[in-house]
């Protein structure tokens, strides 16, 4: 039973390694902002908080299903989000992180 922990744990380990390696690769192909960076530009006034852009939107009965992001989109920071309509229909929106205004994905 040693000898299989020692080996899982070494799987493990590679498997850490290999994917803290990936990371930057990910991240350098993705147009989306970090936690930090949205938070940023939160703070600096170069977007709206996603309260607000919610708000503006009038999307506010809307069940958010997954993750809240900004991303550029030809130039422009939107958030994106899958959601749920008060009908049970689901879809992606995109709203401009400046304005609210909902932008075609």
């Amino acid at each position: 039973m040693t000898m299989s922990r020692t080996i899982f744990r070494s799987m493990a380990a590679a498997a850490i390694i290999s994917l803290a390696a990936a990371m930057p690769a990910l991240a350098q192909g993705s147009d989306c902002l970090s936690d930090r960076d949205i938070q940023t530009a939160i703070e600096s006034g170069r977007i709206l908080s996603w309260p607000t852009v919610k708000r503006m939107a009038g999307i506010a009965a809307y069940e958010e299903v997954s993750d809240v992001k900004v991303c550029m989109i030809d130039g422009v920071p939107v958030y994106i989000l899958n959601v749920i309509s008060p009908a049970g229909e689901a879809s992606k929106i995109a709203l401009n992180a400046v304005d609210g205004t909902e932008k075609t994905l």
